[in-house]
């Protein structure tokens, strides 16, 4: 012990006090299936990475989320209320085109159905008109073309988020705009701090099957030698996490910075 204490104090450890000291852990711990998952895990090249990346598959609206709906034509009769904020029944009001179930679908699903929705009122109001000027019996001419072309526009979203948790400086949930790998993650929550262990963090990803993927991300090869292999391109609900040092860990990082600088780039 007191040769790991002389080899603290001569290597200025990052993790122990400044006395020189490895005598605190950290509070985030990694779970034992987390870190078996971790390192057996590997690479996963066919998953995009920072200079590989895709488009992500189009937004499905949530609750929360805000739309613009609007004509394409500024000089069209057809007005809707103001910005449309998705409602926990998953729906949006349309004033006189009624209430239309938005969650689960993309814009462009969305923006169809309000233009049939808007078709089919504004049909039905030239038919009345029609039938009043002509008295015309009542009869069902639904003209699916009459004042039906609208703009429909995502303008505040409430879920495509990713999180990133454990040992930085601001963890947190931050909105994905499709472009954010694993480093810009980790910079937008502020970098590690300083019991970190950046040789553990892991990339987990919820699947739909109830087994989620755990990625292993190398983060001194990411920021030191260009390694793009695990900057993985961030999806929603992505999590990213990094767990602290414990105290066999700060003692024995310490040991090895202190023989030799190098060896706290290499994996685990």
């Amino acid at each position: 012990m007191i040769l790991a204490i002389l080899v603290v104090s001569l290597a200025g450890c990052r993790t122990a006090s400044k006395l020189g000291l490895p005598v605190s852990h950290g509070n985030h711990g990694l779970l034992k299936g987390a870190d078996q998952a971790r390192r057996l895990a590997g690479n996963a090249p066919r998953l995009p990475t920072e200079l590989a990346k895709v488009a992500l598959p189009s937004h499905r609206i949530e609750a929360g989320d805000v739309l613009v709906v609007e004509p394409s034509d500024f000089n069209c009769p057809v007005r809707f209320p103001s910005d449309q904020t998705v409602q926990q029944d998953g729906t949006i009001d349309l004033g006189s085109y009624g209430r239309l179930q938005v969650v689960g679908k993309t814009i462009e699903d969305i923006q169809g159905e309000i233009q049939l929705a808007v078709a089919r009122v504004e049909s039905d109001k030239r038919q009345r008109t029609t039938r009043l000027a002509s008295h015309r019996p009542d009869h069902d001419d639904f003209d699916p073309a009459v004042d039906a072309d609208v703009s429909v526009r995502l303008v505040s979203r409430e879920g495509g988020a990713y999180y990133v948790m454990g040992d930085v400086n601001a963890p947190g949930a931050y909105s994905l705009n499709g472009h954010e790998t694993v480093l810009d993650a980790l910079i937008a929550a502020g970098g590690l701090c300083s019991r970190a262990n950046d040789r553990k963090i892991i990339l987990t990803r919820p699947c739909h099957d109830g087994q989620p993927l755990i990625l292993p991300v190398r983060y001194q090869q990411i920021v030191q030698l260009g390694e793009v292999s695990t900057n993985y391109q961030l999806l929603p609900g992505d999590r990213i996490y990094v767990p602290s040092l414990t105290l066999w860990e700060d003692i024995k990082q310490t040991l090895h910075l202190a023989g030799d600088g190098e060896t706290a780039t290499k994996r685990d």
